[in-house]
């Protein structure tokens, strides 16, 4: 199997095509300061989502993010835990560290299922 394939089959969730809006926010400490933009959505699955932004966001950081699923008219909002970067281009994670994560988590990966947007990503 080919590296590409390799790492295709260890995603946790499986990913789903979206264009949505996101509110995207970065707290950061001593003195504390807060930037936020907001951005553009896609590719998201129940554990995370790719973000375009203008903003500086350190691969390692945690942010919050607050967006609209595609299947609903609720917002939600996630912290989550920058994993990569290519550009202006973030890979974020979802932090689910209590019932409350795994419920939104949960939920939103039902919504992505239901609305049937699965596609392969390479």
């Amino acid at each position: 199997m080919d590296r590409d394939l390799d790492f295709l089959a260890q995603r946790r969730a499986p990913r789903f095509a979206a264009d949505f809006r996101v509110q995207v926010r970065l707290t950061t400490q001593g003195p504390t300061k807060v930037a936020a933009c907001e951005g553009h959505g896609t590719d998201i699955s129940g554990g995370g989502l790719a973000v375009s932004a203008d903003i500086e966001l350190p691969v390692g950081a945690q942010v919050g993010v607050e967006f609209t699923p595609p299947y609903s008219d609720q917002s939600m909002t996630f912290r989550c835990f920058v994993r990569n970067r290519d550009g202006n281009l973030y890979g974020v994670e979802f932090i689910t560290e209590n019932d409350e994560d795994y419920r939104k988590a949960g939920e939103l990966l039902a919504g992505l299922a239901a609305m049937n947007a699965n596609v392969p990503v390479s």
